[in-house]
């Protein structure tokens, strides 16, 4: 009859376990290491549903994308510009942020450390290359002609360098 209860904790201890397993999860791979560079090619595949519609393949801007060792900037496109856009930064402190736009359209998600993401995905550096895929999923976006909106983004992107 002892047994019981311990069996029950056990459950219930495996149980938490397994969520915080899946909530740990959500923010999959490590963060990453990239070397002091300066970007030369590349390019990101963009996808935004929901209140907003993108459906892209945007060029690296060379000039606005550059690790100095601790952050790292990717921008596809013009930032704030009429066409498309996208921003991949990688933080100090290990936060992801992944910023899209079309004119006056934004929304931002990311990956940070220790609270639930919005953004899911992974990320391979090499000496001369920086590849990864990112999901966010019920990104708010705000748009001045329509106000807030819910959408979904994916992107896709290389940078070589």
């Amino acid at each position: 009859m002892h047994r019981v209860p311990c069996l029950s904790s056990l459950v219930a201890i495996g149980l938490t376990l397994s969520a915080l397993a899946g909530a740990v999860g959500a923010q999959t791979g490590a963060y990453p290491t990239i070397s002091e560079r300066q970007f030369t090619g590349g390019s990101v595949q963009l996808t935004v549903t929901g209140s907003a519609k993108i459906d892209q393949e945007i060029p690296i801007n060379t000039k606005a994308s550059f690790g100095d060792g601790g952050m790292t900037w990717l921008q596809f496109g013009n930032s704030g510009s009429e066409e498309p856009n996208a921003l991949v930064t990688y933080g100090e402190t290990g936060e992801i942020g992944i910023t899209v736009g079309k004119g006056k359209f934004i929304a931002t998600g990311g990956i940070i450390p220790g609270e639930r993401s919005q953004c899911t995905g992974d990320v391979k550096v090499t000496a001369d290359l920086v590849t990864g895929q990112y999901a966010c999923s019920g990104i708010t976006s705000q748009d001045p002609e329509t106000g807030l909106g819910k959408v979904n983004i994916t992107l896709r992107f290389s940078g070589q360098s």
